[in-house]
């Protein structure tokens, strides 16, 4: 099958892909023979984090000016949302009453009942806070029960990065948005 187009799939991509393709077989042959890629040092798996992924490279992270956790670096995007001014005060007076008197109060909300959202919870809860917790669905229920299976993470020595990538794709039928 030829890989022209996927509505997936950047142009880039589809290139990555085709390089895969064309050398599967000689890999495959190498495998049999018992050659193993060399995996990375500590050091050069570093270097290359910084130099392409996004929570390393730090010009496009900043301090958040504001709040509990200013001074932190987050990615402009998301210090952007937390620096907005709200949206309820435009309507303040509509909300008056419910400010006043909130049905819930918390140390800690925890906006999602799957794996990170319970362990964070559970963690927030044995360290003292008063947690809650709100999630879409039932507890149990939510996403990372259907990431086949269970949590997806590249954990064993045969395991990489791309193996996890394709799995992850593989696990949506490539229908999830990379």
């Amino acid at each position: 099958m030829e890989l022209r187009e996927h509505p997936l799939y950047s142009p880039e991509m589809i290139e990555s892909i085709k390089k895969v393709e064309a050398t599967r077989p000689r890999r495959a042959e190498e495998a049999r023979r018992g050659y193993r890629f060399e995996k990375m040092s500590l050091e050069e798996a570093d270097k290359l984090l910084h130099q392409f992924h996004p929570d390393y490279i730090m010009e496009q992270k900043r301090e958040l000016r504001v709040g509990p956790s200013k001074g932190e670096l987050l990615n402009h995007e998301v210090a952007d949302i937390f620096e907005a001014h709200s949206r309820l005060a435009k309507k303040l007076d509509e909300f008056s009453e419910f400010i006043k008197q909130p049905e819930i109060t918390t140390d800690v909300l925890v906006i999602g009942g799957g794996g990170a959202g319970n362990a964070a919870a559970l963690m927030a809860s044995e360290h003292g806070a008063d947690v809650v917790i709100a999630t879409k669905l039932r507890l149990g229920d939510a996403n990372t029960m259907m990431a086949q299976g269970g949590i997806q993470a590249a954990v064993t020595p045969v395991d990489s990065p791309a193996i996890h990538y394709l799995d992850v794709m593989g696990g949506g039928h490539f229908k999830n948005d990379p």
